[in-house]
């Protein structure tokens, strides 16, 4: 896999998903990109199904 310079992108989202970014953004005290960029970092619970290998 090769690297890219990064490059600023222009994403369009549903008004919800917007909804959920600013309220987000208010909360961490940062802009909708440090929401997105938390968002993205945050782990995923693991759901019941994946759990079930495990024992």
């Amino acid at each position: 896999m090769t690297d890219r310079p990064l490059a600023p992108r222009t994403l369009e989202v549903d008004v919800d998903v917007f909804d959920v970014l600013e309220r987000t953004a208010v909360s961490r005290d940062t802009d909708i990109n440090g929401a997105l960029r938390y968002l993205i970092a945050v782990p995923t619970p693991r759901t019941a199904a994946e759990d079930d290998g495990e024992d």
